[in-house]
């Protein structure tokens, strides 16, 4: 029976939750009416602050209710708990939507997506994939899927990483729960899964999917390990036929997973072995091993003779071994040394943009060093936990994999392998969070019990308020926002239709080539032989368009110039790097542009305008 105290109480929670979910529908309701009109530097901003207090307050609360429920060991005899999980689980959906209430036009043509949009279109149009695409199961399936239902490319290159994104909860939860043997550590494992830690949320990029598509494949694994039986064998099968088409970089974390898992198991025994000196009679031939063994060699030989098709796979070999004999290759880290140097060179602290950038993942990094000595002490003790202590094997080899990589020059760069350290590391902080509030419950004071706690709540909800900082670009991480408006696309259709192909394109942040594979044909394309990016051609508009040395921009360039400006351009000085205003563009730039002489007006929307640069003679 309950005591009046925690009767009262849980009226208390009910009215709590009644509130946050009115709180929610009406800030919902509020942000639907508020829809972007243009470009916006910061979504966070011009979003209504009532929505970020209904999430911020409903995630903390969801998370105190699961959480506290955990520590009192009241999971069977209240129900609360499940109603705080559906409230963390609703915010974290509206999160990754917000961009689509906002009614956020297009998103990330100046990126990748805009690249698969046009294959997508390709495929529906030429009936075939096309020769270049190295991972078509997204291309293929998106097409199928406009086959068949006539929806629109527009409105499934946003809906449909958001469902991804959902189903992700979907199986770190079944994955979590395949590896633990109590529910509270899969639930906790849910709710740090919304934490939006992960990233490759909102792009349609085949990387992104295959990602949240992982934990399922994950699971799979972890089933067949238990159970050795032919319908898990052929569910993880076809996984394996499907990751190599899927994406390369998950298909390469899959091969670790199945090249490591039997490590971690037996590295007790071996130290045991090498302390008695009896290193040479140990056997290596592990169950697990022979287990895995037929699915890495299927995927081995698989992934190997799909890449080897493509001139990717080719340049990459080459760019190795220049590397590692010839010792003629740019490394990545060059890269990220000049990028450092130059941003410090501008005042820009780069510790505090690594922390900005990667606090969940740094944490959840952390609480699975934290983790380990808990878990090699409770499996040497008795084999407890095994497919859970087992992969820290495909971790460990992650991390040391992550900072070898920027010795090389590879088509990828090394940070993506980051969405695997905060998938384990989510399950290994579960597992700490739940030694913590139930490992020592009968020997735990209610004091000390109700500082861990507090302390798991604050943990999950750092993890949450850093998440969802990362989770659109802004000012606060310095990067532009890639918001593409309607504007944008039909200033770029524009110029696509009208312009001389003679002529060359200038501008700040647009991207022509990428825009063009979303809008043109491969044959357009052909005629408008424009480069993916400005800088590419080093047809980027000058730093103050010249007006820091002369009086007009037609002094500047040598040949007639098409010079597009959009709504973007004048924003980037302004909200992303303002102290660098002085070096690039200033709004006294962009006004004397509108009123120079040597220009002439050729077209305007409102969010992007283009002008003809003419040649003083």
């Amino acid at each position: 029976m309950f005591s009046p105290s925690a009767i009262q109480r849980q009226r208390f929670q009910k009215v709590v939750l009644i509130f946050l979910f009115l709180l929610l529908s009406v800030a919902l309701i509020i942000t639907w009416n508020t829809p972007a009109t243009g470009y916006e530097s910061s979504i966070y901003r011009s979003t209504p602050l009532i929505l970020w207090v209904s999430l911020i307050a409903s995630v903390i609360v969801g998370i105190a209710l699961v959480v506290v429920a955990i520590a009192k060991n009241e999971l069977d005899r209240s129900s609360l708990w499940k109603i705080g999980f559906l409230l963390i689980f609703l915010s974290y959906a509206v999160c990754l939507a917000l961009f689509i209430i906002r009614g956020y036009y297009m998103w990330c043509m100046t990126g990748d997506p805009a690249h698969h949009i046009g294959w997508i279109k390709e495929i529906l149009g030429m009936g075939h994939t096309p020769t270049s695409v190295i991972y078509p199961a997204t291309h293929i399936y998106l097409s199928e899927i406009i086959f068949i239902t006539d929806l629109d490319l527009v409105f499934l290159h946003k809906i449909v990483p958001l469902v991804f994104g959902l189903l992700c909860i979907l199986f770190m939860y079944v994955f979590a729960r395949a590896l633990f043997s109590k529910p509270a550590e899969a639930l906790l494992a849910g709710i740090i899964s919304c934490s939006l830690a992960f990233g490759y949320y909102l792009n349609l990029t085949p990387n992104g999917l295959a990602n949240l598509f992982l934990p399922l494949a994950l699971f799979l694994v972890v089933k067949y390990l238990q159970h050795k039986a032919w319908p898990w064998a052929v569910a993880l099968s076809a996984v394996v036929l499907l990751y190599p088409v899927f994406h390369p970089v998950p298909t390469v974390f899959l091969g670790m997973v199945f090249l490591t898992l039997w490590i971690p198991p037996i590295l007790p025994e071996v130290i045991k072995a090498l302390h008695e000196k009896k290193i040479g009679d140990f056997n290596f031939n592990r169950l697990d091993l022979r287990s895995m063994l037929p699915f890495l060699v299927l995927l081995l030989i698989w992934f190997i003779f799909w890449i080897s098709l493509f001139s990717i796979w080719d340049w990459t070999v080459k760019s190795m071994y220049r590397t590692i004999c010839l010792e003629q290759e740019p490394s990545a880290m060059l890269d990220l040394v000049n990028q450092i140097s130059y941003a410090q060179g501008y005042g820009y602290n780069v510790i505090e943009q690594v922390i900005r950038r990667l606090w969940a993942p740094i944490i959840l990094f952390v609480l699975s060093v934290i983790s380990l000595p808990l878990l090699w002490g409770n499996f040497s003790q008795g084999r407890h936990d095994e497919r859970l202590f087992a992969f820290y094997g495909p971790l460990g080899v992650v991390a040391l994999v992550m900072p070898a990589l920027y010795l090389f020059n590879l088509a990828f760069g090394p940070l993506r392998l980051m969405f695997y350290i905060s998938m384990l590391g989510t399950i290994f902080a579960a597992y700490f969070f739940a030694y913590l509030l139930t490992g020592e419950r009968k020997g735990s004071g209610l004091q000390r019990s109700s500082l861990k706690t507090t302390f798991v709540i604050l943990v999950i909800a750092s993890l949450f308020l850093g998440g969802v900082l990362n989770l659109y670009p802004s000012p606060y991480n310095l990067t532009q926002s890639y918001q593409t408006t309607q504007s944008e696309v039909a200033g770029m259709a524009y110029i696509y239709e009208y312009r001389d192909t003679d002529i060359p394109l200038s501008g700040i942040t647009i991207a022509p080539g990428r825009f063009a594979h979303a809008l043109l044909t491969p044959e357009e394309r052909a005629i408008q032989n424009l480069p993916m990016y400005l800088e590419d051609q080093d047809r980027i508009a000058p730093w103050h368009f010249g007006y820091d040395r002369y009086a007009s921009i037609s002094s500047v360039y040598n040949e007639e110039t098409d010079l597009a400006i959009t709504q973007r351009d004048k924003l980037i000085y302004v909200d992303y790097f303002p102290d660098m205003a002085q070096y690039r563009f200033t709004d006294q730039d962009f006004e004397q542009l509108a009123g120079d002489p040597g220009i002439n007006f050729l077209y305007s929307n409102g969010g992007f305008g283009l002008w003809k640069v003419t040649v003083m003679t």
